[in-house]
């Protein structure tokens, strides 16, 4: 599926970037001033919620999106103040439910048939931190591609892609990273992402025909979200 692809891709980014970032010094772990440790990067995992705006609101309920992000930021100075940060996630805004008869029980028995509405995103751009004390606010910028996907499944056994649509996504945002220890941080996050005119399906836009057919009414329009992250930082 494309949503499969699109985190593979993500995936080979990261560990390339990495990768290259080990073979230069100057992203090394290096010493502070007063001995504090410095990173060449740190991992960010968080879960997110937050809320459709805009044209996106008037077709998809408040805040009925969330789901997982991840990031990854490679410091450009010593002092980890700045540095390029990749972003992906995967959230939802929307599920349906319908039950599925099985063959040969007469009805008697049915299976859970699921539809998901989802937005995979990645994104990259630069990030800004506001000090190097314990608590140290930031900002970003990032730019990069949204994907839309309706998916219907059966329990664990199969599942496809009803619907699908690509568009541009930018983001900006900031927060506030609070250490821990001496390798993880708390972080406390808001982003406002801006998605294009893009066509997607919601809670609803799946009828069920007579002769057991489906059809879908797909929306277009902008897909601007408001996301709030709770999540832990680590030092790499």
């Amino acid at each position: 599926m494309r949503r499969t692809a699109v985190f593979a891709l993500g995936l080979l980014l990261v560990a390339a970037t990495a990768g290259s970032a080990q073979r230069y010094g100057g992203l090394r772990e290096v010493r502070g001033s007063r001995g504090d440790r410095h990173s060449w990067g740190s991992l960010g995992l968080a879960i997110v919620g937050g809320s459709p705006v805009g044209q996106f609101s008037d077709f998809v309920n408040a805040n009925s999106v969330g789901g997982v992000n991840a990031n990854l930021t490679l410091n450009f100075n010593r002092r980890g103040t700045v540095g390029l940060r990749i972003d992906g996630s995967y959230l939802e805004y929307g599920n349906e439910h319908r039950p599925l008869p099985l063959a040969g029980t007469g009805g008697l028995l049915a299976g859970d048939m699921k539809t998901s509405f989802s937005i995979a995103s990645l994104r990259a751009g630069p990030e800004f931190v506001l000090g190097t004390g314990r608590a140290r606010p930031y900002i970003f910028g990032t730019a990069g591609v949204s994907y839309f996907a309706t998916e219907t499944s059966v329990g664990f056994c199969c599942g496809t892609t009803n619907y699908h649509d690509a568009v541009g996504s930018f983001a900006g945002g900031g927060g506030l990273r609070v250490d821990l220890s001496r390798h993880a941080s708390l972080d406390l996050g808001a982003t406002f992402v801006r998605n294009g005119q893009v066509s997607y399906l919601r809670e609803g836009d799946i009828l069920s025909n007579p002769d057991g057919s489906f059809t879908f009414q797909p929306v277009r329009s902008e897909a601007n979200l408001v996301l709030l992250q709770l999540g832990l930082s680590f030092g790499l």
